[in-house]
């Protein structure tokens, strides 16, 4: 019996440290980067709503700092106070959520059960899965309004970006929850772990005292406060240990703890290759591309708004002489360049660089409507792109990835730059959680990328071998 208690727990042990591993390396990760994209969407949402004069944006939103997951205030306010109350508490749940995104540690010993909970609250502070304005929660049901007017008489342009904000944070919302759920339950499991790795497989644990479940309870208790410090004692957890290791149906229980430890691998990369064509994996590679479109839109936004933070601080004597003689003969403003460091990622090497600030953000500009004009199928831009070649459309994404990777090294650097440039920066506005998403946006499309070289090579392999349908 000790036998196969021992073999057991072994397996059980071995099963736990990979999952935890996978949890690590693979699933946090992901849940991270479903937070990073829920953060650029609400971004997304919350300016759209300022410009429509929906919201009115915090003014001490500088002035607070978090520190830890905490939400919003949930008090009831009148019709009349809507668009500063809503204005304050998306503002402070931005701010926790760029907290969650940035600071927050994801591994499985930072993400404990009481923070699970605590994310678990926080994000359904609004009710992204159904957000309505017959919501019975005031804050639900006020930024339900607020997006439904905002939509009323835009340009179709930004009803789509919105349209596509929400649906996106639905999906990365509905993501972690799922995600965090199961994290919960194998928090519990783990914790079982620890307990047969520190008590059940410790020298000074009593075997014999497994005989029944009271002697077995008063041995793990014994040796909890020093084999367990710190720990909360659970007797749930410890009860469902003892059936496990001595009740009757111990067999069928293990069998089911072992399989609470599976990793289920959800890519079906194979299935998607059966099921894809070639020229299909490129296109939905370049929709991935277009999505950018958002977070360059965002940057764009934020860039200027701080490009005038500096310019505005230029207000001596001379520079405002020459601007009244720029405006008496009817001459252009002079571009504005800046010395900006841009590092090589390859060598983590700095290298000073002259930017024409005025040609960049025209180049960023046109680059941002591009990109929103390919990421839907129903436009004229999507059918060319469509229309071309497998071969050239390959050479199209190598060239965007290319142009991009450089794009966001310069745009590092700016915010770098704008940054250092003034001592007073509660103004500016930073650009990190947009970066962090474009950043994630590349990788997916390299992964389409690779995903069609991939297929391309396995259909010339199977020519080889004389099996034509392919």
């Amino acid at each position: 019996m000790e036998e196969n208690t021992e073999s057991f727990n072994e397996m059980l042990i071995k099963a736990c440290d990979e999952k935890k591993a996978w949890y690590n390396s693979v699933q946090l990760p992901k849940i991270q980067d479903n937070y990073r994209l829920h953060l650029v969407c609400v971004n997304n949402i919350t300016e759209a709503l300022i410009k429509k004069s929906l919201i009115n944006p915090d003014p001490y939103k500088k002035d607070k700092k978090v520190s830890s997951i905490t939400c919003p205030s949930d008090a009831n306010f009148n019709d009349n106070e809507r668009a500063t109350q809503l204005g304050i508490r998306l503002s402070d749940y931005q701010s926790t959520l760029d907290f969650i995104c940035n600071y927050f540690k994801f591994t499985v010993e930072q993400v404990t059960v009481d923070k699970i909970r605590k994310l678990q609250e926080f994000n359904t502070f609004f009710s992204w899965l159904n957000l309505s304005p017959n919501s019975a929660r005031i804050n639900t049901r006020s930024l339900a309004s607020c997006i439904m007017e905002a939509k009323n008489g835009a340009q179709p342009l930004q009803a789509a970006m919105l349209n596509d904000s929400m649906n996106k944070t639905k999906e990365a919302i509905g993501f972690i929850e799922t995600a965090l759920k199961d994290l919960l339950d194998f928090q519990r499991e783990n914790y079982k772990v620890d307990v047969r790795r520190q008590i059940l497989k410790n020298p000074a644990f009593d075997k014999s005292k497994m005989a029944s479940e009271s002697t077995f309870l008063a041995e793990i208790k014994r040796l909890f406060p020093s084999c367990m410090a710190k720990r909360p004692f659970s007797s749930d957890l410890i009860g469902e240990i003892i059936d496990e290791e001595i009740s009757p149906k111990k067999a069928a229980l293990q069998e089911k703890l072992i399989a609470k430890f599976k990793i289920n691998d959800t890519t079906k990369k194979e299935q998607k290759k059966n099921t894809i064509s070639a020229h299909e994996i490129l296109m939905e590679t370049v929709r991935v591309l277009g999505t950018s479109s958002q977070q360059y839109n965002v940057i764009l936004e934020k860039i200027v708004n701080n490009n005038n933070i500096i310019q505005s601080g230029k207000k001596s004597f001379k520079d405002q002489l020459f601007k009244f003689f720029r405006r008496v003969f009817g001459l252009q403003d002079p571009e504005i360049e800046y010395n900006i460091v841009v590092v090589d990622p390859a060598t983590n090497q700095g290298h000073k660089e002259k930017l024409n600030y005025t040609e960049f953000v025209a180049s960023l500009s046109k680059r941002t409507k591009y990109y929103a004009s390919i990421s839907t199928t129903q436009t004229v831009n999507y059918s060319k792109v469509n229309a071309q070649s497998d071969d050239k459309l390959l050479d199209f994404l190598n060239k965007q990835l290319t142009e991009n990777t450089r794009m966001m090294q310069v745009l590092t650097a700016l915010d770098n730059y704008f940054k250092s440039a003034i001592s007073n920066s509660d103004k500016l506005k930073g650009i990190k959680p947009e970066l962090s998403f474009l950043k994630s946006t590349l990788v997916k499309v390299n992964q389409f990328r690779a995903e069609y070289l991939s297929l391309i090579e396995e259909q010339e392999q199977m020519k080889k071998l004389g099996i034509s349908d392919v």
